[in-house]
C-alpha cells in the first residue's frame, strides 16, 4: 500500500499543495496566538537547528537514492562487458560453439534491451524468459563438453563469462527492488510539513510579509522529494537506466551473421 501511495502521480501533484497549506496554517497560528493578541515572539535558534536536521535528512536520502541509481548503471555496464567477453572468448572455439554463443547472446541481449517492458509485466515473466534462453544454451554446452576433451576445454573457458553475465542480470533485478525505506520517506514528508508550518509561522512576524522564502521552500523541497521518488522508481520514473547498449550489441551480432 505504501509503495503504491509513494509512487502515485497524485502525491506528485498534491504534495506541493500540502506544503502551501502547512505554510498557511503556520501563518494562521502566529496570527491567532501572537499577533492578534499583541504578543511578541523571538527566534531562539532551535528553529535553525530543526531546519538543518531536515536538510541533512533530505540530502542523505537524496544521496542514497542517487547511489542506488549509479549502482544500476554500473551493473548494466558490467553486464554489457560480460556479454562482449563471452562473445570474444567464443571466437577461439569451434564453429558450432561460436554459432551457439552468438545466437544465445542475440536472444539474451534482446531480453535485456526490453528489460523494462518485461519487468512491468512481472518480475517472474522476466526471469522465465531469461531461463528459457539459458536452458537451451546450457544444453548445447553440455553436448559440446561431452564430445571430447577439446570441447570440454572450450566450455570451461566460456563458463566464467556465462556465470558472470547471469549473476549481473539477477543483480540488476535485485537493484530494481532496492528502495528508500518507506519509513524514511514518511519521515521526510512529515518533517517537511512541520517545517512548512514553521516557515509560515516565522514569516508572519515580518512587518512586510514576502512570499519569496515560502516559494523557494516549496519548490526546493517538493522538487527534492520528487527526485528521490523518481530515482527510487527506475521502471516508471523519468530518470531511467538506458538499455540501448544491449540493443547496439545485439545489432552488431546480427550484422556479423549477415
Amino acid at each position: 500500500m505504501w509503495r503504491i501511495l509513494i509512487d502515485s502521480i497524485y502525491l506528485t501533484i498534491l504534495y506541493p499543495i500540502t506544503l502551501i497549506i502547512c505554510i498557511f496554517i503556520g501563518y494562521k497560528i502566529s496570527k491567532k496566538m501572537y499577533i492578534n493578541k499583541n504578543r511578541s515572539w523571538k527566534a531562539s535558534g532551535i528553529e535553525t537547528s530543526v531546519i538543518s536536521i531536515f536538510a541533512l535528512l533530505l540530502s542523505f536520502t537524496f544521496l542514497s537514492s542517487y547511489n542506488s541509481m549509479k549502482s544500476r548503471i554500473e551493473l548494466m555496464h558490467e553486464t554489457s562487458d560480460a556479454s562482449a567477453n563471452q562473445r570474444r572468448t567464443s571466437l577461439l572455439s569451434s564453429d558450432s560453439l561460436k554459432l551457439d554463443t552468438r545466437e544465445y547472446l542475440i536472444d539474451y541481449l534482446d531480453i535485456l534491451h526490453n528489460f523494462r517492458s518485461y519487468y512491468l509485466q512481472s518480475e517472474e515473466k522476466l526471469k522465465t524468459e531469461i531461463e528459457k534462453v539459458n536452458k537451451v544454451y546450457l544444453a548445447q554446452l553440455v553436448a559440446i563438453s561431452r564430445s571430447g576433451a577439446a570441447g570440454k576445454k572450450e566450455v570451461e573457458n566460456l563458463m566464467p563469462y556465462f556465470n558472470h553475465l547471469n549473476a549481473n542480470f539477477y543483480h540488476i533485478i535485485n537493484s530494481y527492488d532496492e528502495r528508500t525505506p518507506h519509513i524514511i520517506i514518511l519521515l521526510l514528508l512529515v518533517s517537511s510539513w512541520l517545517i512548512g508550518i514553521l516557515v509560515g509561522f516565522m514569516n508572519a512576524f515580518h512587518e512586510r510579509r514576502h512570499f519569496l522564502v515560502p516559494f523557494i521552500f516549496v519548490v526546493l523541497v517538493s522538487g527534492s522529494i520528487q527526485c528521490i521518488r523518481d530515482l527510487d522508481n527506475p521502471y516508471e520514473g523519468i530518470i531511467q537506466p538506458n538499455f540501448n547498449d544491449f540493443a547496439n550489441q545485439r545489432e552488431a551480432l546480427i550484422q556479423h551473421i549477415r
